[in-house]
Formats: C-alpha cells, structure tokens, sequence
C-alpha cells in the first residue's frame, strides 16, 4: 500500500501532541529553555520540509505503529499540518525570548505553555483548535473574504 501524503492515520496527531506536551512541560517544569529549542526546530523543520522531514511522525512509523498496527481508517493530513505550523509559529517566537533570558522569558514561556495546553487537549480529547481554524479559514476564503 502507498502512502497518500494528503491523508494521515487519526492516531499520529494525537501522538505527536502528546510529545509536544511532555517536551512543553519539561520546559516549563525545568525552567529550561533546551527543550522549548528542540520543539521549535522539531516543528520547524516539519513546516520547511513540507512534512518530508517530520520527527514525530518519523517516531510514529517506526515506534508506535508495529505496536499499535496500521490504520483502520484515515483523514484529511491538512487541519493537522496547520495545526502543526501555528504551534511552529508560537513556538518559534517563543525560542528567541526564552533563550534571552530575564523577565522576557516569561513570555516566552507563556507561549509554549499555550503550545502545551492546546497540544494536551489534541491529545487526550482529540479536539484539535488548529484545526479548527483551518476550517474556519477554509470558510472565510471559500466566502470570498480571504
């Protein structure tokens, strides 16, 4: 069976949400900023590739499916791709702050924690907010406004 890059199995993005969590509250347990770098540059380099270099979906294939098996069913890769590129963005803005250090940090980590709660809640529910805005987008440039 080929691989369609336009569907993904349901279960991958919940799973890289949990590991955007953990890595998140890691951050924000330690105070660290080592952990909020390699999110962003996870997820950056996931949104520059074009999904070809993805390490939590790398992590997915090899790791998680031989135990858990293929999927029974798919769906569209795209809200989750956008999902993934505004916790890219927040992220990515939050990395410079963080690494500076000071009361600027603070910011900093404000932002990933948003990363967190919002991963956290993809993962343990399925409700994914990007998402969401993807369809709202979606809407909007469908409505002509966008």
């Amino acid at each position: 069976m080929t691989a369609d890059s336009s569907l993904v199995d349901p279960r991958a993005p919940r799973f890289g949400q949990a590991l955007t969590a953990t890595l998140v509250a890691t951050a924000l347990v330690l105070v660290d900023p080592v952990p909020v770098v390699v999110l962003a540059l996870v997820l950056g380099a996931a949104v520059v590739s074009r999904w070809r270099v993805d390490a939590w979906a790398a992590v997915w294939r090899t790791v998680a499916v031989p135990i858990v098996g293929p999927p029974t069913e798919r769906e569209p890769a795209a809200p989750h791709r956008f999902a993934k590129l505004v916790g890219a963005a927040f992220t990515g803005v939050a990395t410079p702050l963080v690494l500076v250090g000071g009361p600027i940090a603070t910011v900093g980590y404000a932002l990933v924690a948003v990363v967190a709660v919002l991963a956290a809640l993809g993962a343990t529910t399925g409700f994914c907010l990007g998402c969401r805005l993807y369809e709202q987008v979606g809407f909007f440039r469908r409505a002509g406004v966008v």
